[in-house]
């Protein structure tokens, strides 16, 4: 693998692989199998709960049968930038231990000679597929979302733990449910200080995450990518000098999957939602409207990645463009009124699907302090002809408005080969940096 033992980053991309190592579980044997990796591949996703990844093996010696792989073995695996262990010992280093629950694609490609590819997940998944919860939950939604992050009886991680304090609390009864469907039952019903409903929940490198949109989008950038070529700096003789620092920044992928779907933002409500819920108990029925335009900008507390909204007031879509339908049961608990989330569904569906309305994909120099959740800045300039005059007078005129701003990283896969680490990027924005009104 690249770079195993320097602390000196030479160049963007660059990666320490101090240790990967697997142990049986059966007889506790042990192997530090870096000489026989061709590829590591670490993917966290900001709507998956668990952290996974695979392990792309060539070797000679029938390991795999003589180990054996049977189903019962973890990965310890610790990767870093070079002199990322250094600088940043607590962010700067993806480590941890790992689950094997796969081997996949095994081929013998020569005399005495296999490739295959073991699959593994983070430990805490084999918890949660193995301990279902039968008892009822009471209390502040972020309080019942520690106990089954930390429990014994639940999914019992030793992690660190980021816990947004929700702002309500609820009643309900889990039954024989997993510690994840449980987080995923109140992860849908929570609400911040500000009363939004935009809660997630995710592993990244830092540990779990039960955190609202809100607080994500109120991050300042932690890296600008280009995709120009960056890393040349002109120095006062005349000469040129190479910046590994401003080549992290260059895109050298960019893939743009669906540029935008008026029709499914209409019909998932997006821009708008009607929903009719009736009263078990009372016999009432009730018509509730939603708007994407209800609260934006200066008269709301709710944050935005960037300035203006993904449509303009001039857009067609009518409340009718989705529907719902649901029921309650007020009084269904002793001293709860309504425990759904009926009051916040339509806002909650269109802030997380207003989350993923730009979508981009890049491939970006490798990093182990990029992780999911952290805002980036990209910088895209227009494909059309670029008239010197605009870029010294105008700048924003060669600026594509509608791919450039804030994005939150939703989904990264760390792709570490013998030659170099890569970081394949999802980025997510709800919002724009022009606005649709006034574009001529």
């Amino acid at each position: 693998m690249a770079n195993t033992s320097s602390n000196d980053l030479r160049f963007a991309g660059d990666v320490n692989v101090g240790e990967i190592t697997i142990k049986s579980l059966v007889n506790n044997s042990a192997f530090n199998v870096k000489n026989q990796l061709l590829t590591i591949q670490l993917y966290e996703d900001m709507f998956s709960p668990f952290i996974t990844g695979s392990l792309i093996f060539r070797e000679s010696s029938d390991f795999a049968s003589n180990f054996p792989f049977v189903g019962e073995e973890v990965v310890d695996i610790s990767i870093f930038t070079p002199s990322f262990d250094i600088k940043y010992p607590d962010n700067g280093v993806i480590k941890g231990r790992f689950y094997i629950y796969k081997m996949s694609d095994r081929q013998e490609i020569a005399e005495r000679n296999t490739v295959y590819q073991l699959h593994f997940i983070s430990v805490e998944a084999i918890n949660d597929l193995n301990v279902k919860i039968s008892k009822g939950f009471n209390g502040k939604i972020s309080d019942i979302a520690n106990e089954l992050l930390t429990g014994e009886n639940a999914l019992y991680t030793k992690k660190k733990v980021f816990i947004e304090e929700t702002s309500n609390k609820t009643k309900y009864v889990s039954n024989f449910w997993s510690p994840i469907r449980n987080i995923n039952y109140i992860v849908d019903h929570a609400l911040n200080e500000n009363e939004s409903p935009t809660y997630v929940f995710y592993e990244n490198r830092n540990g779990f995450n039960f955190i609202s949109l809100d607080t994500l989008n109120s991050q300042r950038p932690f890296q600008t990518f280009q995709q120009y070529d960056v890393h040349q700096i002109i120095t006062p003789d005349g000469g040129s000098t190479r910046d590994i620092n401003l080549d992290f920044r260059k895109i050298t992928e960019l893939t743009i999957p669906v540029s935008y779907d008026y029709m499914d933002k209409a019909t998932s409500g997006v821009y708008g939602s009607t929903l009719l819920y009736s009263d078990l108990g009372t016999k009432e029925y009730f018509n509730q409207k939603f708007s994407l335009f209800d609260k934006w900008g200066d008269d709301t507390k709710e944050t935005r990645l960037n300035k203006f909204p993904v449509a303009s007031n001039k857009l067609f879509s009518t409340f009718r463009a989705s529907m719902f339908n649901d029921t309650i049961e007020v009084g269904l608990f002793t001293d709860y009124e309504d425990v759904s989330n009926i009051k916040n569904r339509q806002k909650r569906i269109s802030r997380l699907k207003q989350a993923e309305a730009n979508k981009i994909q890049i491939v970006v120099y490798g990093r182990t302090d990029y992780t999911v959740g952290l805002v980036v800045k990209v910088v895209k300039f227009k494909s059309a002809p670029i008239e010197k005059n605009d870029t010294e007078s105008s700048p924003e005129k060669i600026l594509d408005g509608l791919i450039s701003g804030n994005y939150l990283i939703s989904a990264i896969n760390h792709v570490i080969d013998v030659e170099k680490h890569e970081c394949h990027m999802t980025l997510i924005k709800d919002s724009l940096i022009v606005d649709l009104n006034n574009v001529s």
